[in-house]
């Protein structure tokens, strides 16, 4: 006699979750989403902080580099056995006494200086203006360069002018400021030796006598416009360039 087996149907096989297990997934599976979710954004912000203070530094670099480089050249001649100051730097009217170099403008109310530095060039001597070209090596003639240095529509401004031609660019952008303060070696008549003993803004300079042919540095304040916050106090960066040959004992 054969015994027949009887299949019975195995209920734990085919059991799925519950709806609190789901709902206890999910929660899960939330947590863990917004978690990394957090960590993205915390890496992108902090990303994009860097790139920005890089950014920042880069046109601080780019903009006191320029401003150094223009400024310390002021008064610069070629060929000093063959030329004096004076024949190679005359005066020009409201703009320059005889040998002066470096000039500027105290902005009223708070608004942003200027800075002019005036010096000549001769072919290929590689001494380069504010725009960043140089005398051609092929050039026959010495040329005086006059570059002018302001603000303008939050931009950091060169205009260069060569033979009665003037030429302006932007070099860096999102300033909010430029001040200028001059080393003056206010003893320079008694004194054998050539040195910044006090530092005035333009309009000060002006003001004396010889003022500006008495200026050995130049103290040089650019602000940027804050990159994190443009409610924040605005960053500055603060360079002194000294003048070409102006400073040490006087040459006799």
């Amino acid at each position: 006699m054969k015994r027949s087996h009887r299949l019975c149907p195995v209920r734990d096989a085919q059991r799925g979750f519950s709806l609190i297990e789901l709902m206890v997934a999910v929660t899960i599976g939330l947590f863990v989403a917004l978690g990394l979710s957090a960590i993205y954004l915390n890496m992108k912000q902090t990303f994009s902080s860097q790139q920005q203070l890089a950014e920042l530094q880069d046109s601080e670099r780019l903009a006191l580099a320029v401003l150094t480089t223009t400024i310390e050249s002021a008064r610069y001649f070629p060929t000093p056995n063959l030329l004096t100051a004076s024949t190679a730097l005359p005066a020009v009217p409201t703009l320059f006494v005889a040998t002066q170099g470096l000039s500027g403008t105290k902005g009223a109310a708070g608004a942003s200086d200027t800075v002019t530095s005036r010096f000549v060039t001769a072919p290929g001597d590689t001494v380069m203006d504010c725009l960043g070209n140089a005398q051609p090596a092929t050039a026959t003639l010495n040329r005086t360069v006059v570059n002018t240095f302001s603000v303008a529509g939050n931009s950091l401004v060169c205009s260069t002018t060569i033979d009665g031609v003037t030429l302006s660019s932007s070099l860096v952008g999102n300033v909010t400021s430029l001040k200028v303060l001059y080393g003056v070696d206010s003893d320079s008549a008694s004194d054998d030796y050539r040195s910044a003993d006090v530092y005035l803004d333009a309009a000060a300079v002006s003001a004396m006598v010889d003022g500006w042919l008495s200026v050995r540095t130049a103290r040089i304040t650019l602000s940027f416009q804050n990159p994190f916050s443009t409610a924040a106090a605005p960053i500055a960066w603060t360079q002194t360039v000294a003048l070409m040959n102006q400073l040490g004992p006087k040459v006799k």
